[in-house]
């Protein structure tokens, strides 16, 4: 029971589905008002007794906010009240479509969102595999550049060693011929100074002066 309303089995079920906050207390309390003038006014309502309390449905009918529900002692009167009811339960029905609109839209949304994240994602991963491959090519280009550059350095280096090389041995060559060339002097010199000796010496002297006397 809700506000003094006993539900039937439909309503319950109605009830039921509608309690996962799709609708606010206030149309909730308007459709139960709504079933309970219905029920007023079925032909089935004398037989099966009262179905709600008179203390709520005065309650309900002093109300100026639902004094479109008011009921009086005529038939007439209680049927205009009732059909009064069947914008608020088209108006129910609408926000219950709207609420499932908008629960579609919000869905949507998000898988949306989702569908945008996963799309970045594979941008920015296709972005940063582009960047390796970029890398990758730089530094292999790189690293051919440094190969060319030190075989060109090395064969350089080569003849260079090369030439030290030839020079080493022209320069050995050369040393060698000084070197014989500077024994064959040191022994002129030799003899020379040996041959200025005996001539300073007496019988150097001696001798010249008889080989004189003999002219």
């Amino acid at each position: 029971e809700e506000a003094g309303i006993q539900l039937n089995a439909e309503q319950a079920d109605w009830r039921y589905d509608t309690d996962d906050d799709e609708l606010e207390d206030q149309e909730l309390e308007a459709y139960y008002m709504y079933m309970a003038q219905l029920q007023q006014v079925s032909p089935d309502a004398a037989d099966s007794g009262p179905i709600f309390d008179n203390e709520p449905l005065q309650k309900v009918s002093n109300d100026d906010h639902y004094n479109v529900f008011a009921m009086e002692s005529t038939h007439p009167e209680q049927s205009e009240s009732v059909l009064d009811t069947y914008p608020i339960e088209q108006d129910i029905q609408n926000v219950i479509i709207d609420s499932l609109d908008m629960s579609d839209d919000r869905e949507e949304i998000d898988q949306n969102d989702d569908d945008n994240d996963i799309a970045k994602e594979r941008e920015l991963l296709a972005s940063l595999i582009e960047k390796l491959k970029r890398e990758i090519d730089e530094s292999k280009n790189r690293n051919k550049f440094l190969e060319t550059s030190n075989k060109v350095l090395i064969d350089k280096l080569k003849s260079e060693i090369k030439d030290l090389e030839l020079s080493n041995n022209q320069f050995k060559e050369a040393n060698n011929k000084l070197s014989e060339e500077n024994d064959l002097l040191y022994a002129d010199i030799k003899k020379s100074q040996a041959e200025l000796k005996r001539r300073d010496s007496i019988e150097y002297a001696s001798e010249m002066e008889l080989e004189c006397a003999k002219v």
